[in-house]
């Protein structure tokens, strides 16, 4: 397994690297948060408190932008491999098509958290105020499983829709909501009624981006988040099982 397992990752950092849609994923976010930057006059009121508004955004956007663009690139890769039956010819190779699959999803993961740690250093270089410490650490496993949620998200909606423009309509649309409701630039105090209290369970991402906005923030420790923490495991587990019933390794 280890024989294989190597050569897979090193083709799939290579491709990944050469890819196009990678390199803009590196370089919009940081050129988005320059783009936040110019709003350092703008701030949100939480009761009596407020917070200035790239304060709020720079720990949410580095989540935000590593799971939409990478999503978007894995459903369009996931939907692809159905459309052409690339697993399909795989299947009759000593090469596992689970094993590209894993490789693909966790090298993705790891652009995913270099993504969000260069957000993060850039919105720092151009005043965002994070609370640096060791706990800041913490944002590696958090970012890496928001990411990983996505992208078996992606994998699930690829195996669910018939073509690659179904599933790519279908991951824009998935994407618009995350940006909507889980707190990543909008805050979710601001929706009426109980939607405050019911995005964090309903949302994925929502509660994972809260205990990332609190970590980088406040320097406080994971043990502040286990409810957070709890909350976006178990979405990483249903896109999981969804994921592996939807798409097929062997279908056309």
């Amino acid at each position: 397994m280890l024989t294989q397992t190597i050569p897979l990752f090193r083709a799939s950092a290579k491709m990944m690297l050469r890819s196009r849609g990678v390199i803009w994923a590196v370089a919009a976010g940081s050129l988005q948060i320059l783009v936040f930057g110019l709003m350092k006059e703008l701030d949100f009121g939480f009761g009596a408190g407020r917070i200035g508004f790239l304060d709020f955004v720079l720990p949410g956007i580095a989540v935000f932008l590593a799971i939409s663009q990478l999503q978007d690139i894995m459903v369009a890769v996931a939907a692809n491999y159905k459309a052409r039956g690339t697993l399909k010819r795989l299947a009759v190779t000593p090469v596992s098509p689970p094993l590209v699959i894993a490789v693909q999803i966790l090298t993705h993961v790891g652009l995913g958290v270099v993504v969000a740690a260069l957000v993060l250093t850039v919105g720092t270089l151009i005043g965002g105020d994070l609370a640096i410490t060791i706990n800041l650490l913490w944002l590696v496993p958090l970012v890496g499983l928001a990411v990983l949620t996505a992208l078996a998200t992606a994998f699930a909606v690829a195996g669910l829709t018939p073509n690659p423009q179904s599933a790519s309509n279908v991951g824009v649309t998935i994407s618009f909501l995350v940006f909507a409701f889980s707190g990543a630039i909008l805050p979710v105090e601001a929706l009426p009624g109980l939607l405050p209290h019911i995005v964090q369970y309903a949302v994925p991402q929502t509660a994972l981006i809260e205990a990332v906005r609190g970590i980088a923030l406040t320097g406080a420790g994971i043990t502040e988040f286990g409810t957070q923490v709890l909350i976006g495991a178990g979405w990483l587990a249903v896109a999981l099982v969804v994921a592996a019933l939807a798409y097929r390794f062997t279908e056309e």
